[in-house]
């Protein structure tokens, strides 16, 4: 309703004034009574009034857990999912924004053909004549594999939105025929150069004191200045911290391995699949299945009965053999099967979402306590560690409250608080005392987040745990000289360093010949577009640019190197007819389009962020808002 509101206003400029003052005396009268609603309990996000919905949410999530294998389980793993889903969604939400900025419109009947045409592809969705099964029986089919047709509908449709606002906006973009035989130029004319690529050496320029460095500082300021910085107290707490009182027991040790027993053992089993997606067909199979069992305890032999009826496409190479599974590898039927079978046994027919399985187990085993006891003890202290220090950092965090003196709070529990040097927000942040090299990064997001005096809750940290008060923000500014000078005098001496080696180059080339330049490599037979330094738009240039036998003027590479070269021979590109010319033309313009939209997506996401509110009419149509009771921080920093 939102939405169309808004296409309502877009499309008509002179509304009445009864409508709009009805209108929008509803809106307020909506919106105005809570001040800051929370949203539904279904809605993720808000993009410009495209829902992200806490179902799509969990799905993705699921979709790529699956792909992440044994991390997927850990904290971490599920929280990466999380945050790589709804960022997915999010990317998805301001392309639909994009489209109804740029009016593209999807009829029902282009959805309709373009899902039969993507169902179609699939054989086990079509009957023996080769036309589509009825949709109820292929929803039937999808929804056993965790998906519905809805779903896939929803795809075509986000699949045809895209493709018509690309090809709706390459129709627009202005490509002319200079363009296009420049372009066919730089892939198909044969070029053979000689080139000369000389390294400015930053090592050979000498300080030029601090008198140089300050006028080079004031001139160059922008270069050198940083955002807002923060001082932060923070205390740390790590293994060291606890001496040796987390070190476990052999007791407690073996009641670990008791408690985890399952998680060591593993079986080894083989099976026969006869596949199955409707009742009917996992009734026929069932019945196979039975007849199977039947043969295979009168003596047949699994092997061969494996290669030449298990509809498992790797029975053929592997005789039906599973391997070695752990708990959880398998479908859950298929492992309780599997598990109940003592060695040699076949199972009854087991239905799973695969089909209908006969299940052979070929062993058993488990590692012994001796195989697993410095694991068990290595997770034990990494489990009591974390329970002492969460339960110590909240402690203190209670005796300091949400803007209290972390300082007092620390003392009394005799715990020692450090303060930081002024810190960026730059994921490459290092923090002195915080846990060591590239883990404190982890940590200034959030000191971020805070506002100044707020005392931070337990935040992990690599291996500590590290409770802070944001204690005060310099604003944005360039410093002093003496706080960055090493960083001014490297810029400084590398901008000298090139100065002087384009100065001398310029020198040397007056008397025509490269090699007073150094030493010159060929390269024969080439197009510009196949030469690798022509990624740089000035060496490219120079390279259409510069005739035969003439050396091209000194540029710079994308590597830092001078480049200088010189065009020894052409062969011209050869002709284009109209449908190479056409084909040309829609690439670059599909590369345009590209560069446009992400520029525009952009801009979109960062507008979007400065209007987070929910609880405004503008925030509901025209922000971005990310439901704070769902979910972690969406990547980033749109969670903010």
């Amino acid at each position: 309703m939102l939405r169309n509101f808004r296409k309502t206003f877009q499309g008509n400029k002179a509304p009445t004034a009864f409508m709009m003052i009805l209108t929008l005396a509803g809106m307020v009268a909506y919106l105005a009574p809570s001040g800051k609603p929370e949203a539904a309990d279904n809605v993720v996000a808000r993009v410009y009034g495209h829902e992200v919905l806490k179902g799509d949410w969990d799905l993705n999530t699921l979709y790529i857990q699956r792909g992440m294998g044994e991390k997927a389980r850990t904290d971490e793993g599920l929280a990466y999912a999380q945050s790589t889903a709804l960022r997915m969604l999010i990317d998805k939400a301001l392309k639909e924004e994009q489209a109804d900025r740029h009016h593209v419109v999807i009829t029902d009947q282009e959805v309709r053909e373009d899902l039969t045409s993507t169902l179609k592809r699939y054989e086990f969705f079509k009957n023996p004549d080769g036309t589509l099964r009825p949709l109820p029986e292929i929803d039937r089919i999808l929804q056993a594999s965790q998906t519905s047709l809805r779903e896939f509908e929803k795809q075509s449709k986000e699949r045809l939105v895209l493709q018509k606002l690309n090809a709706q906006m390459a129709s627009e973009m202005p490509v002319d025929a200079a363009w296009i035989n420049l372009e066919n130029r730089a892939r198909n004319e044969k070029i053979s150069i000689e080139v000369v690529a000389l390294t400015p050496d930053p090592a050979t320029v000498q300080d030029p004191g601090d008198a140089k460095l300050e006028s080079y500082l004031k001139e160059s300021g922008p270069r050198f200045q940083q955002g807002p910085r923060r001082v932060i107290q923070f205390v740390t707490l790590d293994l060291a911290s606890f001496g040796t009182t987390l070190n476990p027991d052999d007791s407690a040790l073996k009641a670990a391995y008791e408690s985890k027993k399952a998680e060591y053992s593993e079986l080894k089993a083989s099976h026969i699949l006869f596949k199955a997606t409707t009742d009917e067909e996992f009734a026929a199979a069932t019945e196979k299945a039975k007849q199977l069992r039947q043969d295979l305890l009168k003596g047949a032999d699994f092997s061969k009965k494996a290669e030449a009826l298990s509809e498992d496409p790797s029975a053929k190479g592997n005789k039906g053999d599973l391997g070695w599974f752990k708990s959880g590898q398998m479908v859950k039927p298929f492992e309780d099967a599997a598990n109940a079978l003592k060695e040699g046994e076949f199972s009854q027919p087991v239905r799973t979402n695969f089909g209908i399985h006969i299940i052979r187990l070929d062993g058993r085993r488990t590692k012994t306590f001796e195989d697993v006891k410095e694991t068990l003890r290595a997770g034990l202290v990494k489990e009591r560690f974390s329970n002492r220090a969460k339960e110590k950092l909240a402690q203190l965090r209670k005796r300091t409250g949400n803007r209290g003196d972390l300082n007092a709070a620390a003392r009394a529990m005799d715990l020692q608080v450090k303060t930081s040097k002024p810190l960026l927000k730059d994921p490459t942040t290092q923090i002195e005392g915080i846990g060591g090299m590239g883990f404190a990064g982890m940590l200034v997001n959030e000191v971020f987040k805070l506002s100044v005096g707020e005392v931070s809750k337990a935040q992990e940290v690599g291996s500590s745990l590290v409770v802070f008060k944001v204690v005060s923000e310099l604003p944005s500014a360039v410093p002093a000289l003496k706080e960055i000078r090493v960083k001014v005098l490297d810029s400084w001496k590398a901008a000298e360093a090139k100065r002087l080696l384009l100065e001398h180059a310029t020198a040397q080339l007056k008397s025509g010949d490269l090699k007073a330049l150094g030493e010159v490599k060929s390269t024969p037979d080439t197009t510009v577009k196949a030469y690798p330094e022509a990624a740089s738009s000035s060496i490219r240039k120079e390279l259409l640019a510069t005739a035969v036998g003439q050396i091209s003027a000194p540029v710079w590479g994308n590597d830092g190197k001078l480049w200088i070269g010189k065009v020894i021979a052409r062969i011209p590109a050869p002709e284009m007819n109209f449908q190479q010319r056409r084909a040309l033309l829609e690439e670059l313009q599909k590369q345009l389009v590209t560069k446009q939209l992400d520029n525009e997506s952009l801009y979109l996401e960062s507008e979007g962020k400065l209007r987070p509110g929910f609880s405004s009419l503008w925030g509901r149509l025209g922000g971005i808002w990310i439901n704070p009771n769902i979910g972690p921080p969406e990547q980033g920093d749109l969670g903010e």
